[in-house]
């Protein structure tokens, strides 16, 4: 982030008609130095005309009208000013404004996808998770362009760093028991707390997940301010003697390196394959080709795959035991993000297994022919580390260490392990995916201090069907809400600290991530929708998903105690016809408007352990129904209460 420099003594650069006004200037303070400066323009309006407000003796109310406008590019700040002003100055009101900002709101925004319980006033409980989802989702929505037109497109975007716009500055801020915020002077460390812009992991882990489920295009963008630092991610890589393409721990304006510790900038590695999480993920929702082989910016990201595949294949070493094993050394965002250096980091390995794969994904996406190969020469490689690239696990106490020589116990602040099942989505046995959360989960503590862990740990114990823990852990998010405003920070609401990063963006993707993967049991694959069991949300019983995106059809869903409700409400274009399969490989072909309703939980306790994922169905577009006829099942144990789901659910749908 950086700081205008106002002209002297703080006067418009320049008059323009009718009492506009507009400055104009390149930034005073860069991230690095060699890092060019950025011009900025600002357009503003003079509310009276002069200096001052005049307000006459005796005058009880009267209104001022204030327009700003801010762009890096001048034709935008103007347009998006000029704009504002007619609307506002034709009619002497800021009404038609208004009515215009929710207007968009309601039918580009809301009406697009949502959240929500049935009847939140039923208890204030209730009322206080639908407010903070909503809140959630209101922040999330307005840090990203819509990008509904191909002009949008046009505009630069630099992604959503952690903190937001904010660049920190020289305060801390202490919450305060009525819910207001004390600034409080830094006594030293860092003068950007709030991550000073930079852009992080992050973004691509839990913002890009929870927009491009409602908004395609949200994350289309997302992935965009990666597209537009690749070619110093490129250069990056050749200044560490890598190949391929190494995006930075902490991205500057141009995607220079700017972590403020030479530890991360050195052996922060993950990073570039949770960009490459970023295009699968959203690949798995949209199978948008646009991002593979369209002839402008949006069509790089198999550029992209196959850089970051270089990168990990490069990096990937063969054991010196001789043992058909590659190791991953010299990590250093382990247990504590501290500057020591491991091996084998257990979530390093298998992220940079899944960008090893993603070039492979995404040519198996643009066939359409079952006998056609979707291999080259080049992602054979990438398939052989991947397949080798070693997995650190423990079969005795059946659970995934953190890297190669780790002991369990102590205090952690970043276990990222618990990531392993969700986002990235390890197919593992269910005993390791209890354990670890067990495991993990009282070492971070009651208060954090990373709000994506808890996350982590509600969608985790939300698929193992401990509705109590999944409730624990998103009671323990909301541990980092502060104010009446439901402002989400990095650290939890303590009057007795000072909070770090107060506006906290990956805590509202956290939040909506808990509930939208977690509490729905929605979970993403390569060529389909996976619907495990899903559970209520706390003192509920009946909440739903609106507008949920899955290859271009819009979805509601219903969950109640007892069914589940499926809907295709309407199709975006492109769109695919979808079919639902259960697990006896019965099939329903969805119509838009007609609604498949079946059992939430056809098996009872003494039927399966209360700790074992029940998948229910799978969606898939009809064109790809060849690909899943090979595709793994359901637990053996669970298969005879899937039939009688099925049973049930021939005779629950109707039109």
């Amino acid at each position: 982030m950086t700081t205008l420099a106002y002209p002297t003594g703080g006067r418009a650069g320049s008059t323009l008609p009718d009492g506009k006004y507009m400055w104009e200037g390149p930034t005073k303070l860069t991230e690095k130095s060699g890092i060019s400066q950025q011009m900025v323009y600002v357009f503003f309006n003079n509310a009276s005309g002069k200096g001052l407000l005049p307000i006459k003796e005796g005058t009880t109310k009267e209104t001022f009208y204030f327009i700003t406008s801010v762009s890096t590019e001048r034709r935008l700040a103007e347009d998006a000013f000029n704009r504002a002003y007619e609307m506002v100055f034709r009619t002497n009101s800021g009404q038609l404004l208004l009515d215009e900002h929710i207007q968009a709101w309601e039918s580009e925004v809301w009406q697009n996808g949502m959240i929500g319980f049935e009847d939140p006033a039923t208890s204030d409980r209730a009322l206080d998770i639908a407010q903070n989802i909503y809140v959630s989702m209101y922040n999330l929505y307005s840090a990203v362009p819509l990008a509904l037109s191909d002009s949008d497109w046009q505009r630069r975007f630099f992604g959503v760093s952690p903190g937001g716009l904010s660049f920190g500055g020289p305060y801390r801020i202490r919450p305060l028991r009525d819910g207001s915020m004390l600034p409080r002077p830094k006594l030293g460390g860092r003068q950007d707390e709030g991550y000073g812009g930079h852009l992080m992991y992050d973004q691509e882990l839990w913002l890009l997940p929870a927009l491009t489920a409602f908004q395609p295009n949200m994350g289309k963008m997302l992935l965009s301010a990666r597209v537009r630092i690749a070619e110093k991610a490129r250069d990056n890589a050749k200044a560490n003697s890598d190949t391929g393409a190494r995006f930075p721990w902490e991205a500057a304006l141009d995607g220079s390196e700017v972590s403020p510790a030479t530890t991360f900038a050195q052996g922060a590695l993950s990073v570039s394959a949770d960009v490459a999480f970023g295009y699968r993920f959203y690949l798995q929702l949209t199978h948008d080709v646009s991002i593979i082989q369209a002839s402008d910016e949006r069509g790089r990201g198999q550029e992209i795959a196959f850089d970051v595949a270089r990168f990990w294949q490069n990096k990937a070493k063969k054991t010196s035991t001789g043992r058909n094993q590659y190791d991953i050394s010299g990590v250093t965002v382990g247990t504590e993000e501290a500057s020591q250096q491991v091996t084998n980091d257990g979530y390093t390995n298998f992220a940079a297994k899944l960008a090893l794969e993603l070039p492979e994904y995404m040519l198996k996406i643009l066939s359409t022919n079952p006998k056609a190969g979707t291999y080259n020469e080049e992602t054979r490689r990438f398939r052989e580390v991947s397949d080798y690239l070693k997995r650190p696990e423990d079969t005795s106490r059946l659970y995934h260490p953190e890297y190669d020589g780790y002991t369990s116990g102590g205090s952690i602040k970043n276990s990222r392990t618990v990531f392993l099942g969700f986002p990235l989505g390890m197919d593992m046995d269910w005993r390791y995916r209890k354990n670890d959360l067990e495991l993990y989960g009282p070492l971070l503590g009651d208060k954090g201090p990373y709000i994506t862990h808890f996350a982590a740990q509600a969608i985790g114990w939300c698929e193992l069907n401990d509705e109590r823990k999944c409730e624990d852990y998103l009671t323990k998010i909301e541990g980092h809400i502060n104010g009446p405003f439901k402002v989400f920070s990095e650290d939890p609401f303590d009057t007795n600290r000072d909070l770090n990063t107060p506006n906290y963006f990956p805590g509202y993707g956290a939040y909506v991530q808990a509930v939208l993967y977690g509490f729905s049991g929605i979970r993403p694959q390569e060529f389909e929708l996976e619907l495990y069991r899903p559970n209520l949300l706390p003192y509920s019983q009946r909440w739903n998903i609106t507008g949920f995106t899955y290859r271009g059809n819009k979805i509601n869903f219903i969950f109640t105690a007892t069914e589940i409700a499926l809907k295709i409400d309407r199709q975006l274009n492109p769109a695919e016809p979808l079919e639902l399969r259960f697990h006896n490989k019965t099939e329903v072909q969805l119509k838009v408007g007609q609604q498949i309703t079946f059992p939430r939980d056809p098996w009872t306790p003494a039927q399966s352990d209360i700790n074992i994922p029940r998948l229910l169905a799978r969606l898939y577009a009809t064109k790809d129904e060849w690909r899943l006829n090979n595709a793994p099942s359901v637990a053996p144990q669970l298969h005879i209460f899937v039939v009688a789901a099925l049973v049930l659910s021939r005779l629950y749908a109707f039109l």
